[in-house]
C-alpha cells in the first residue's frame, strides 16, 4: 500500500539556517539507506504570519508501507543519527509526522 508521509518542522526563530544544514546532513544519510529522495518535496511558507515563517513541511512518497517502516528502523539505529538528535533538539520548536494514504 502507496503512503504518504507529510513533515511538519517549526524551527526556533533564528534557527532556520541551522535547521537546513542538520536537514542536508540528515538527508545524505537517509538516500543512502533508501529513502527515494526523487519522491520527496520540501516547502516553506510563501506567506503568512509570523507563526508559519519559521516553518518546514516535507512529502515523501514511499511504494509501502513496509518500506517506509524498515526504512525507519534503519535510519533510527544508524549512529550518526542518533548523535544529530541533540542537535534538532536545539533548532526545532516541533516537528509533526502524518501518514496518508490514496483515496479510491
Amino acid at each position: 500500500m502507496k503512503v504518504m508521509q507529510r513533515g511538519i518542522m517549526k524551527t526556533v526563530p533564528g534557527k532556520m539556517a541551522e535547521a537546513m544544514e542538520l536537514n542536508e546532513k540528515y538527508m545524505a544519510i537517509a538516500s543512502r539507506l533508501g529513502m527515494p529522495l526523487s519522491a520527496m518535496r520540501m516547502y516553506r511558507p510563501f506567506i503568512g504570519g509570523p507563526e508559519y515563517m519559521h516553518t518546514i513541511i516535507f512529502e515523501v512518497e514511499w511504494d509501502d508501507f513496509a518500506i517506509m517502516a524498515a526504512f525507519f528502523e534503519k535510519v533510527m539505529a544508524e549512529p550518526e543519527v542518533q548523535s544529530m538528535m541533540p542537535k534538532w533538539d536545539a533548532v526545532l520548536e516541533s516537528h509533526e509526522v502524518e501518514l496518508y494514504v490514496p483515496m479510491p
